[in-house]
């Protein structure tokens, strides 16, 4: 058949979620992110092989949403408190947007279409009540967020499908 083929991907929340349980410090947690990112960039232009892809390809991949809306307060997550984690990452916030701005140079340069997860999830996270959150007052405050505090919950699930299907539908 002579048809592009279309990729749809997330990745890199375990990532963020093993950065913020452990609360790794910037100074460790940005060269991880850049080796990360350095793979993903990889297996992205390993998408342009023509001898692999004669028709080509369509790469849609998302940026990593966060479950705390900004604030970096795990608190927000109870389950944390059963692997004795909690309180606030001093970095997360650095750390998070220093991925969040990976990504968008990765899609920048290899001219890939990128959804924004971080960007609409904000506000739906487990600390949508927090008034002080960067994301208050931005949605109506329904969490899109599973107990586990990285994957999504039902209505968060839609949301990325609606998303990603708003892109391809474009």
């Amino acid at each position: 058949e002579n048809k592009k083929t279309l990729v749809v991907m997330t990745l890199g929340g375990n990532d963020v979620q093993s950065f913020a349980f452990s609360k790794t410090p910037a100074s460790q947690a940005i060269p991880m992110i850049d080796s990360f990112m350095g793979k993903f960039r990889q297996g992205i232009e390993w998408f342009d092989d023509p001898s692999i892809f004669p028709n080509g390809v369509y790469v849609i991949f998302a940026n990593v949403y966060e479950f705390t809306d900004g604030t970096a307060n795990l608190s927000t997550c109870s389950a944390l408190s059963l692997f004795g984690s909690g309180g606030v990452w001093e970095e997360g916030v650095e750390v998070f947007g220093y991925l969040a701005n990976a990504y968008l140079e990765l899609a920048v340069d290899t001219q890939r279409d990128m959804i924004f997860l971080a960007e609409n999830f904000c506000g739906h996270g487990l600390g949508a009540s927090d008034a002080n959150s960067p994301c208050a007052e931005l949605t109506d405050g329904e969490v899109w967020f599973g107990g586990d505090c990285i994957h999504p919950n039902a209505k968060g699930h839609a949301a990325i499908a609606d998303l990603f299907y708003n892109v391809v539908m474009e």
